[in-house]
């Protein structure tokens, strides 16, 4: 399910002909929403709740649940801002998240900010933002089990529950489980003998759960003026086998990771409007045990601790004004619990930020958004103060069924601990980097409608980034030791488009999202003149379609996806083979017994392994991937099985 743009109230169309409506928050941008409910292929991580959005591009190492970054316009995996619950997770110790970590329960939906953020949500990012939402305890109470198995050892469940909680005054508890698990032992194409092998140490086991408890709560002794109290605990535990490239492989390392969050909000109502109090805190670990023949077994032990609160007022002034504003902070600490993980380092920041529409005519609408923020580093080596200002404006229009939308602001990022201080060995400090940021501007256009008994919509977006001051590791010296450095600029232009129809049983969906970039800190001199190469890691192309039909109890699917154009190196010369994936599932609501949905989903239907790129001697068949070595498993078979209480 899409909305495209925060300030309309967008219509989509579940399985069973329904109508949902989606309200946004204030400060409108161009935002996309995906919820398992809705989804029309099976979801089995987060990687794949997001996947199909537009504009997203996932880069995997492996198969599903495997590691996995997010890529949004084009921007890098550590210029995305990922938050769970409302509380952030990346940030100075861990900038790149991976995918994997976060936890799906039923009932849990992702918004993806393609380019500009609501000050609301906190301090921005220089591409994009991801926030992941566990269940909502105003949904209908009631049970869902999702069970799950399928190819290389795959086992999958999960299990949520709404219901009332006697803590008196309608309170409701919502409780969640999550667990997989697999060996992802699949047979890859290994180039040097030209046989299939086998993945070895590529499995996974992972668990998490959810509690949240949702109370009214009086605030004045007479009890007319009610709030919200709103608690949730989320608890997780990881352990992921590290196989690396097909070329250096990795047998015996191991990845650990666990995460606890907790987060409190109070609400309460003011004249116009409401105040809402927030205070979070999570501590993530990691574990790292790595073999080496000469060296043995090491084990290299971090942890991040981050806690931090906001306080946020939201109203009309007037009956076609909305303000949202916003002050927050918060602390972080890194902790290597070894010499080779680096110094210890934490930061700590404020911010304040005020999002305002004003709907000028009843089809037009004004936004402004804005945030200043102030950060502090701190390590052992040194430290470092600096600050930002952050926003954008737009403005929206709608008439009939069509609707216009315009936006431009400036982003930012600052460094990473480990761009900033280093670590004992591989990477050097420098406590000079300044923040990397960026200039962006966007422009869509929306129609939807309705043709006797056809229904369809169509989006188009247009959107270009200029960024600055970006960040890259530089080798130094004659030892080639890394240091982060400001190398320069980069231009990334794009094009979103998204077609979705249904006519009686019939439903068609195709996301596309074309990207031209230029590393503009780079030249190929060819001929005698400059050319720009092109950002590794970005796709040309990236297309995701879906056609089903229901007849009856059950749904017939068919999908397609494809990725061309993505380069391996900085100098753009490396083509990743291009790959065509086709994929096709049925699911069948079982008669006679209300509630329960049986499934059978099949990836990469024709078994694709391998792909071709023009090597110095002619044409190089390789297994096909998001990165060279790091190959993606052949056909899958996933079987499940949903039950909801009727």
């Amino acid at each position: 399910m899409l909305a495209f743009m925060s300030s309309f109230h967008t219509r989509a169309w579940a399985d069973d002909d329904t109508t949902v409506t989606v309200r946004g928050s204030s400060s409108p941008g161009f935002t996309s929403r995906a919820r398992i409910d809705d989804a029309a292929r099976e979801v089995t991580d987060a990687a794949s709740l997001v996947e199909p959005l537009p504009g997203v591009h996932v880069r995997r190492l492996g198969g599903d649940d495997g590691f996995a970054t997010l890529s949004i316009r084009g921007s890098g995996a550590n210029q995305v801002n990922v938050l769970l619950a409302g509380v952030p997770l990346t940030g100075g110790g861990d900038p790149a998240l991976d995918l994997s970590t976060l936890p799906l329960w039923p009932g849990a939906s992702a918004r993806v900010y393609r380019s500009f953020a609501p000050a609301s949500l906190g301090r921005g990012s220089l591409g994009g933002t991801l926030s992941l939402d566990p269940p909502s305890a105003t949904a209908i109470p009631g049970t869902e089990v999702w069970a799950a198995g399928g190819s290389h050892g795959a086992a999958r469940v999960r299990i949520g529950d709404i219901r009332p909680f006697d803590w008196g005054g309608g309170a409701r508890i919502v409780t969640g489980l999550s667990a997989s698990r697999a060996d992802d032992a699949f047979d890859y194409f290994d180039p040097h003998t030209g046989l299939l092998v086998p993945r070895a140490n590529n499995g996974h086991a992972q668990a998490s759960a959810l509690v949240s408890v949702v109370r009214p709560v009086a605030w004045s002794p007479s009890g007319e003026s009610r709030g919200t109290a709103r608690m949730t605990t989320i608890v997780q535990a990881r352990r992921q086998d590290l196989p690396g490239t097909i070329d250096q492989p990795t047998p015996y390392d191991r990845l650990g990771s666990s995460r606890v969050l907790e987060a409190l909000e109070l609400s309460f109502p003011v004249k116009n409007g409401a105040l809402t109090a927030r205070a979070w805190g999570r501590r993530d670990t990691l574990d790292v045990s790595t073999f080496d023949r000469a060296a043995g077994r090491s084990i290299d032990d971090q942890s991040i601790v981050s806690a931090g609160g906001s306080a946020d007022l939201r109203g009309r002034p007037r009956d076609d004004v909305t303000l949202d504003v916003r002050l927050d902070g918060s602390g972080e600490r890194f902790a290597p619990e070894s010499a080779s993980g680096g110094p210890g380092a934490a930061r700590t920041s404020i911010g304040v930020g005020a999002d305002a529409d004003w709907r000028a005519l009843r089809s037009l609408t004004w936004s402004a958004s804005g945030r200043a923020d102030v950060w502090h580093d701190d390590a052992a080596s040194g430290g470092a103060t600096e600050a930002h200002p952050t926003g954008h404006v737009g403005v929206e229009a709608a008439r009939g069924p069509f609707a216009v939308a315009v936006h431009g602001g400036a982003v930012a990022r600052p460094a990473s601990f480990l761009e900033r201080f280093g670590d004992q060995g591989t990477f050097l400090a420098n406590r000079d980097l300044k923040t990397e940021s960026a200039w962006i501007v966007d422009a869509g256009v929306r129609a939807d409608g309705r043709l006797g008994p056809a229904r369809a919509r169509a989006e188009i977006v247009g959107f270009a980034t200029w960024a600055s001051d970006l960040i890259a590791f530089v080798a130094q010296g004659a030892y080639g030791r890394l240091r982060a450095t400001n190398i320069g600029a980069a231009r990334i232009v794009g094009l979103e488009a998204i077609a979705e129809g249904k006519w009686g049983p019939a439903d068609v969906r195709v996301v596309y999202t074309g990207l031209a970039t230029r590393n503009e800190a780079a030249c190929d001199v060819t001929l005698g003149t400059c050319e720009r190469p092109p950002l590794p890691g970005r796709p040309d192309h990236d297309l995701v379609a879906d056609a089903g039909a229901t007849i009856g109890p059950a749904r017939l699917r068919y999908g397609v996806d494809a990725v061309t154009g993505l380069r391996a190196d900085l100098a753009g010369a490396v083509v990743v083979p291009a790959r065509v994936l086709h994929f096709a599932g049925i699911r069948v609501d079982v008669p006679r017994v209300p509630g329960l949905r049986v499934a059978l989903d099949v990836k990469n239907l024709f078994d694709l392994r391998t792909g071709t790129y023009d090597g110095a001697l002619g044409p190089v068949e390789r297994p096909i991937g998001d990165a060279y070595d790091y190959p993606l498993p052949g056909r899958t078979i996933l079987a499940s099985a949903r039950y909801r209480t009727p």
